[in-house]
Order: C-alpha cells, then structure tokens, then sequence
C-alpha cells in the first residue's frame, strides 16, 4: 500500500473523516456537503459513472467514490485533482479503495486424484490373494484381465516383474485383494465401454421395431443392413416378382434411416450387420458350390457395396460399430440362415472390406461377423482367418454368439461356462473386446412359464459379461425382442405384450 497514495478528493474545510474506515464494507466518510467538488484522488480511467458513483481505475488499484454526481464520461483519462464529481450531500461522501492481486497466486486448485496405473497378468489364473503370500484366494486373473493398481505409480513400477514382490489390485470385477508381481506387467488403461446390454431388431418385422422408449435399459440394438430386400415387392416361392436379390443401397438406405434414427435420438448405440444380403443374392451365387475362386469374385463386390454403404451412413453419425457377414463358422448344411465361409475365405473377404469401409471411415468399430461354434472350435476358425489377412489389417474385435453358455450349471448353459468363451475369443486379438452379438434362449417361444428362469439366466450371464475376469466385452445383444423374431425367446409376446416375469427383470439387468 506504500507505493499507492491518494490526494485528498473533497475541496470541503475542513478536511475531515465522518465516519471511521469500516472493514466490513471497505469505505469511509469524508466531509463534502451538497455541492462540494469532487476530485480525482490519483491519475486513472474512469470505468463506471451512475447517479450516484464514479469509479476510476488507476493501474492495479481502483478508487469508488460514492453519494457523487459524476461530471466525467467512461473510459476518460483524469489526471490527480481533477474534478470528476460534486458532493449530493447533505453533509458527506465515501470513499473505497479496492487492489487488484495476482490471483494465481492466492487461489489454490483443488487437489486431483493421481493418475491411476494399471497391470495385466503374464498367466491365466492369477490367484488374487486377501493377503500376500499365503492369503486366502478371492479370485483368479487371466492374461485378458486388466488390473487397477492401488499403489502408487513408483511402488508398481518398482515391484513389476521382480520375485518376491506383491502388489494389491482391483480386479475389473471389483475384488481388491494382492497379486504376485513375478506374473504380472504393465498395461494401458481399460476403454470405457458404457452400457453393454443390447437387443437384436428387424425393422421388416412386425415387432421388431418397437418404441425406443420400451426400451429404456438398453444400450446397443443390432439391425442388419438388407440392401437385397425389397418389402414392396410381394413374396412369391420362385422370387419371380424380385423380392430378393436387389442392388439399389440407396433404396435400402432410405428405409431404414427413418427406421434406425428414433433408436439415435433415444442415446442407443447401433451395431449395423452387413451379412451375405448386403450383396450376394443378387449374383447368382449358389451358396452351396462356392469354391475359392468364387469367394475371391465376391469379396470385391462385397468391399464396393459396403464401402457405398458407408458413406451413406457416416454423415449421419449414428452406426457406432459394422460387423461384417454372420456365423461364417457355421459347419457346411447345417446353417439355416446364415452362410457359411472357409477360413481362408472369410479372412480375405474381411480383410477387403475393412480397407474398403476405412477409406470412407477411420474411426467407427469393425468386428467380425458371430461366431457360432464355440470357444474351441470358434477361436480356431478366426485364428486361420486372421493368417490369411494381411498383417496391418485386423477387426476391432471379435464376436460370438454363445447359445447355450452361461452361469455353468444352469438349466439354459447346456453348452457350459460363458467366461470359457469370452475368454478364449479375447486371447485372440489381446486388448481387444469381445463383442456378443446373438445369446439368448430359442425354441421355447410363447412358454411364459420359463420367463422366470429366462430372466435367472439373463441376469448371471450379464453378471459374467460385467464382471470382467474373463475379459472386456463391449456389447450383448439378446435375441430378440419379440416372439415371432425368428425363434428367438422375446421380451415380449407374439401380441406385443411384455412377458410380466422376464421383460422388466431384463430391462434393468
């Protein structure tokens, strides 16, 4: 305050206080009756003029003189003793003098949690331990899983790798408890996937497009995108009217945008299947006698229209993930629906459609098509078909469709354990989600007196796909919403009405 002086402002005699300095306001009185002249007490640039005040700025310091009439204009330059008011009386005014501060310097930031850091196991079944050493075994780790350090970054750096050494952990299921440092290394953060739980749609289907709002609770719907359907054209048994086999993409891309977009504005993710009716039926393909020289002729077609597909869909900016063809594992004559590929094949024909798609878009999820036939026999097929692509081309994930997995034990889990498989697709492509894009109950349609058990099924299989120790999954898509979706057991009847026992309970998994 030493470097800052201010002249006295009033002209009144004599020159006196008339009321102390008061600390809870910051003024005092000076003597200046009604009409006395006002001047500036240092040099500045006047910032405020009212009935009643005039403010005037001089460098870090600001000077309020108050119950004035102010004879100055804003932003002019006064110098000391210049008049810039007349007292309104009756007997004084105030005077306030404020100082600006750094206030970098005073004000402190809140705290911030460190950054967290992050290991992963070396082996599969990592016991993690209550305590170190020989402490009771609360859960096991698997070279997929994540693990939260709860040290801090220098301590887990320090113990990575070195025997001896225990390090306390968060599973991504949520159990905290230690791990030995000889069988771990680092890692990159987990990606945040959000709500995982799913619903599989037909906009051709009668109910299978519901309101987005009966489906609060649902995070992803998957929908296939059918440029060979035509559902103006009438069903005929020889397709002699062109139902199937159509070509038009922007046909197709005008029915289901209006379709798809209520599901967008409602926040749900859109998982898009490009499967053999993307382009395929329209060639003349006999699905039965295809050979190698005949997948290689597809898989270009194939690229092309899925590339042209694109390009219609990503200005809209609502498909956040493709997946490309549908069960390709299915063993020859036994697919009713889906198409089977060798190996070999497929992994060409995937490879071409992921360069063709990034050329449009970079950024939006690849996964492959639903892998129909279990952890073994499934993780087989996808290794020889990821040999036959090129080594910098690779999908964003890999899917399945584990009907029949789930808690072990369970009337609906014949098949066996869900984490079996989630966990054998995850060491695959390691760092990668595993996408479950088909689970679900079938053949039971219409049996509302299951709907309980369904639900029991539902609920431990989500709790697998959460839980993380088999490895990340980023979606889970039931099949279907409705009876009459193929067979697939529905939330809802073949009316359209919710299964009391099983819809709601689902919902809120």
């Amino acid at each position: 305050m030493a470097a800052f002086s201010l002249k006295w402002p009033s002209a009144a005699r004599p020159a006196r206080f008339t009321t102390p300095y008061d600390a809870a306001t910051g003024q005092a009185g000076i003597y200046a009756p009604a009409g006395t002249d006002i001047v500036a007490g240092a040099a500045g640039r006047v910032i405020t003029v009212t009935d009643k005040v005039v403010l005037v700025q001089s460098g870090g310091y600001t000077t309020t003189y108050s119950n004035v009439r102010g004879c100055v204009t804003v932003g002019q330059e006064v110098t000391i003793g210049e008049m810039i008011a007349e007292s309104l009386g009756p007997e004084s005014i105030s005077i306030m003098l404020q100082q600006a501060l750094d206030i970098s310097k005073v004000l402190t930031p809140p705290k911030t949690d460190a950054p967290k850091t992050y290991v992963r196991p070396l082996v599969d079944r990592l016991r993690v331990r209550e305590t170190p050493v020989d402490g009771t075994p609360l859960a096991q780790a698997y070279v997929t899983d994540i693990l939260e350090s709860l040290e801090t970054a220098e301590e887990t750096e320090r113990k990575i790798g070195v025997e001896g050494q225990w390090l306390q952990v968060r599973t991504p299921g949520g159990v905290a408890g230690y791990v030995a440092c000889q069988y771990i290394q680092a890692s990159a953060a987990p990606a945040p996937l959000g709500n995982i739980l799913g619903m599989n749609l037909d906009i051709y289907n009668r109910l299978g497009r519901p309101d987005p709002a009966q489906m609060k609770g649902i995070g992803w719907i998957r929908v296939k995108f059918n440029v060979s359907l035509d559902p103006d054209r009438p069903f005929t048994t020889d397709n002699s009217s062109g139902r199937y086999g159509n070509t038009d993409i922007v046909a197709a891309f005008n029915r289901h945008r209006p379709a798809l977009e209520p599901y967008a504005r409602a926040g749900i993710k859109i998982l898009m299947v490009f499967t053999h009716q993307l382009y395929g039926e329209a060639a003349g393909y006999n699905w039965n006698e295809m050979t190698t020289a005949h997948w290689r002729d597809l898989s270009a077609k194939y690229a092309d229209f899925a590339r042209r597909s694109v390009e219609l869909w990503k200005p809209t900016g609502i498909v956040h993930a493709y997946q490309i063809w549908n069960e390709q594992d299915t063993e020859p004559g036994k697919g009713r629906a889906a198409v089977p590929v060798p190996p070999a094949d497929y992994g060409v024909l995937l490879a071409e459609t992921i360069r063709a798609i990034r050329t449009v878009d970079t950024a939006t999820p690849i996964i492959t098509g639903g892998h129909c036939r279990g952890p073994d026999a499934g993780s087989t097929y996808i290794r020889a078909a990821l040999r036959a692509m090129p080594p910098d081309v690779r999908p964003d994930g890999i899917a399945t469709h584990p009907y029949g997995r789930g808690v072990k034990g369970h009337v609906f889990s014949v098949f066996g354990a869900l984490d079996e498989e989630i966990r054998k697709y995850a060491a695959v492509l390691p760092g990668k989600p595993v996408w479950i894009t088909e689970w679900g109950v079938l053949g039971r349609q219409g049996d509302v007196s299951i709907a309980a058990k369904v639900a029991d099924y539902a609920t431990g299989f989500m709790r697998i796909c959460r839980g993380g120790l088999a490895g990340p999954v980023a979606a889970a898509c039931w099949y279907a919403w409705a009876d009459g979706m193929d067979d697939g057991y529905g939330l809802v009847d073949g009316n359209g009405q919710p299964k009391a026992s099983f819809c709601a309970p689902f919902l809120a998994l």
